[in-house]
């Protein structure tokens, strides 16, 4: 979130990297995320509707970021 708001502060080619960067972070973040959600709802089975509600947080705010990348 950070490299995305220092992409507004930036012009020209910085901007573009830090939203580069902002944007493979998040991606990273959610992809281990969405890992770690299934193997929690795997072998803890009272946790499983927690680990999807996780899931699903984490892939709305990776659409608002892209959305905020977007409006920019």
């Amino acid at each position: 979130m950070l490299f995305l708001i220092f992409g507004h502060l930036g012009s020209g080619w910085s901007s573009i990297t830090y939203f580069a960067w902002g944007m493979a972070i998040s991606v990273g973040v959610l992809l281990l995320n969405l890992i770690g959600s299934g193997v929690i709802a795997i072998f803890q089975p009272r946790l499983r509707k927690v680990s999807i509600w996780i899931a699903a947080a984490s892939i709305v705010m990776l659409l608002g970021l892209v959305l905020l990348w977007r409006m920019a």
